[in-house]
């Protein structure tokens, strides 16, 4: 590649308004990759050329020099940056957490070629500004916050990825840790783990309150929950939250599943915590998973 193509993708990414680490960020790179590009110290390989081709709405040769000029004026781009869906529809779906739908939206603007920063700036991020203020005003529930936040971290990375594969049923797996506990990296890798395998998967993650999580359930009917204790002194804070649930949905209780290294050396975990079933490992919790 020739000095061209440095010219010509600094000249676009000023042209956007984007900085270095921006760019960076919505083509998965660091940024002290995307100066190398620009200073010619180091070229991408072709698929990493299209992405910057896509990011920047031009086509391939612009970018390679074998044009010598932009192939869509800018009106045309700016068309074909407008979604089929719009901003509300977007937002809705998050509220209503309807996580196919969301993603959805998401694979259809990838489909058409939107811009990575276009669906960062004017849909996540100015989402999750939106549920911060309704949050704050006291009109969204802490676990539906929390719920979209986590939302959001998957698409990005799905937006990062560029593709998709999705087989969901429609109630779905709650994924918690009870009271205090605040180590969650197992828990959320178990929840990814059981999405690849097809399963609804709601990780609401930590600290959210008892009313909270009752009021998750109630709203989305998952037909199974998953806690996860790491520490050994918040055993006490599962029993109590597995009690509260019991209470509350009787025999309408979804199937509570437990584990984690809180129970290495313990006996009889689903006896003790009131749980339905002790789970050691991703296969046992399938296993379960396919009774009920």
């Amino acid at each position: 590649m020739n000095n061209e193509f440095s010219l010509r993708i600094k000249e676009q990414r000023k042209k956007h308004g984007l900085t270095q680490k921006e760019a960076a960020q919505a083509l998965g790179i660091g940024q002290t990759t995307i100066a190398n590009y620009e200073n010619g110290t180091r070229v991408p390989d072709l698929m990493k050329v299209g992405e910057i081709a896509d990011l920047y709405n031009v086509s391939v040769d612009y970018l390679l020099g074998r044009e010598s000029y932009e192939v869509k004026a800018a009106e045309d781009r700016k068309k074909d940056e407008i979604p089929d869906y719009s901003y509300e529809e977007y937002m809705k779906s998050l509220l209503d957490g309807n996580k196919k739908l969301v993603r959805n939206i998401l694979l259809s603007f990838l489909k058409k070629g939107v811009p990575s920063v276009t669906i960062y700036r004017e849909y996540i991020e100015r989402s999750l500004k939106e549920v911060g203020e309704l949050w704050e005003k006291g009109t969204l529930p802490i676990w539906k916050e929390h719920f979209i936040s986590e939302l959001s971290l998957e698409n990005m990375a799905l937006i990062k990825r560029r593709k998709y594969q999705e087989i969901e049923p429609e109630r779905p797996i709650l994924l918690i840790t009870p009271g205090a506990e605040q180590h969650s990296i197992g828990l959320k890798m178990i929840g990814d783990m059981l999405e690849a395998n097809g399963h609804n998967v709601m990780f609401l993650g930590n600290l959210i309150p008892t009313d909270n999580i009752i009021h998750a359930i109630k709203d989305r009917k998952p037909y199974a929950i998953l806690l996860s204790v790491t520490m050994p002194y918040h055993i006490e804070a599962a029993k109590m939250l597995i009690d509260v649930i019991k209470q509350n949905f009787g025999a309408k209780a979804p199937t509570i599943l437990i584990g984690g290294t809180a129970f290495d050396h313990v006996e009889n975990v689903a006896t003790i915590t009131g749980a339905d079933k002790h789970c050691m490992n991703i296969d046992d919790i399938e296993r379960n998973l396919r009774r009920i």
